[in-house]
């Protein structure tokens, strides 16, 4: 194949499926609860992960326990049960926008806890972001769904944030591990609090053999088994065939096939979500903008 054509078809292929991954949490919860959602998620994940990368369980080493707690919670974990909860109670192509609030609180993480630099440029497109995610939040709107539940679009803004440490400590402590280790080690701790949460929640209650059931599970696998495991190996793939920043340019695009499905099936949308939107990429732009 040629190779410059393979970067853009990983590319799309990272954008269609990352961006569809809320209306999937969406129908999931026709089923389970929110919480089910996200440790089921990490679960598939990490049983998919565990059967092509278990060779690297060689790179295991204790003085990384540390660190990979902080990813596997923060990268995995939390955010894996915020954004289902988020989605359960606002349009999943909303909750799909705050989700490219990422880059922005991976620079300003960097800045406050990992002593990185801050040019201009990217101080005033962490500001513009952050101001894109209130008006894109509105809590004076009590019309639209999202006014009447913003509290829940914050948990959405705050997963966003823990990816944003998750990211930084990925790149200042665990730089010596191979991107499968990284992955590996991340999925099966966060399978722990999830196996926790499942047997606490009555899991395999939900199995009605309902064909909603199955539609619902089936949801749930695709996460965890191509939007995290599959995918966070192609997404490595393709920063080693490319640059980090081309493919953090993602971000861009997934809020958009996120507002795609989103208004396929119907959700309530209003003009300062689109309108948060444009600002928060504008701020990411700013953000992701080479440093002179």
């Amino acid at each position: 194949m040629n190779r410059s054509l393979l970067p853009w078809i990983m590319f799309t292929a990272l954008v269609l499926v990352w961006g569809s991954s809320f209306i999937l949490m969406k129908h999931a919860l026709i089923a389970f609860t929110a919480v089910q959602i996200g440790a089921a998620r990490i679960l598939f994940a990490a049983l998919l992960t565990l059967s092509f990368a278990w060779p690297n369980l060689r790179e295991f080493r204790r003085a990384d326990i540390p660190s990979l707690l902080v990813v596997a919670l923060l990268g995995n974990s939390i955010p894996y049960l915020l954004f289902p909860v988020a989605v359960a109670h606002v349009p999943s192509g909303v909750v799909g926008i705050t989700n490219s609030m990422t880059p922005l609180f991976t620079l300003l993480f960097g800045l406050l806890v990992f002593g990185r630099k801050l040019k201009l440029l990217r101080a005033l497109g962490v500001a513009v972001g952050f101001l894109g995610a209130l008006v894109l939040i509105n809590p004076l709107d009590n019309h639209s769904s999202v006014g009447q539940h913003w509290p829940y679009l914050l948990l959405a803004v705050l997963a966003a944030a823990c990816y944003g440490v998750s990211i930084n400590t990925i790149g200042d402590r665990l730089k010596h591990l191979s991107p499968r280790a990284i992955t590996l080690f991340a999925m099966l701790g966060a399978s722990v609090p999830s196996v926790g949460i499942l047997w606490a929640t009555d899991f395999p209650a939900q199995f009605t053999g309902s064909p909603e059931m199955w539609s619902s599970l089936a949801a749930i696998a695709f996460l965890g088994m191509v939007g995290t495991s599959l995918s966070m190996v192609v997404f490595n793939r393709l920063i080693a065939m490319t640059t980090p920043l081309f493919a953090a340019s993602t971000t861009y695009v997934i809020p958009i096939v996120a507002l795609g499905w989103g208004l396929l099936f119907g959700e309530e949308l209003a003009f300062n979500h689109y309108l948060g939107m444009v600002t928060i990429l504008v701020g990411v732009w700013m953000v992701n903008r080479p440093a002179k």
